[in-house]
C-alpha cells in the first residue's frame, strides 16, 4: 500500500458583515435618537428604552404599539423584548459622556448630555440616522404611563 498524496488545504479569512443593529454607533445613535425625541425631558428609564428599542427594531410590535395608540385598545399584550445589548450600548453612552445616569424614586434613569444633545443635533445635521429619526418622529413622545398602559390593556 503507498501512502496517500499529500493534501493542501488553504484557508482565507474573509470579513462577516455584523448586522446594523450590533453595530455600536448605530445603537449609540438609537440610544441616544431615543432618549431626545422619545421621552419627556430627555430622560428615560430603562424600561422606556427597551420599550422604545423594541419599537425601533422591530416592525411588527411597532405596528401593533401605533394600532394601540390610536385605537386605545391591541389585539395583543404588547410585550417588549428585552436587549441585553441595549444595557452595554447605554453603559458605553454613559463612558463615552453622550448619557447620565441618575437615581430617582421611582428608580434609575439616564438622561443626555449637553455631549449628547450635540451628537444628536449632529446626526440631524449631517442627515446621518435618518431612519431612526423618522420612527422616532413616528413614535413620538411615550411616557411611563403610556407604556403602562399599553403592556396591560391587550385582550
Amino acid at each position: 500500500m503507498t501512502a496517500p498524496e499529500k493534501i493542501e488545504l488553504e484557508f482565507k479569512q474573509r470579513p462577516i458583515d455584523v448586522p446594523a443593529d450590533l453595530r455600536l454607533y448605530r445603537r449609540l445613535a438609537m440610544v441616544c435618537i431615543s432618549v431626545s425625541e422619545c421621552c419627556y425631558a430627555k430622560s428615560a428609564s430603562f424600561r422606556q428604552l427597551h420599550f422604545i428599542n423594541s419599537l425601533i427594531i422591530n416592525n411588527g410590535f411597532r405596528a401593533l404599539y401605533l394600532t394601540f395608540r390610536s385605537r386605545r385598545t391591541s389585539p395583543q399584550i404588547l410585550a417588549p423584548s428585552v436587549d441585553p445589548y441595549l444595557n452595554r450600548c447605554v453603559n458605553y453612552a454613559i463612558g463615552a459622556g453622550l448619557l447620565d445616569q441618575k437615581d430617582v424614586k421611582s428608580g434609575f434613569k439616564v438622561s443626555l448630555t449637553q455631549m449628547g444633545i450635540a451628537f444628536v443635533g449632529d446626526l440631524r445635521k449631517e442627515e446621518l440616522a435618518s431612519d431612526i429619526f423618522s420612527i422616532a418622529s413616528e413614535i413620538g413622545r411615550i411616557s411611563e404611563t403610556e407604556i403602562d398602559a399599553a403592556m396591560k390593556e391587550g385582550l
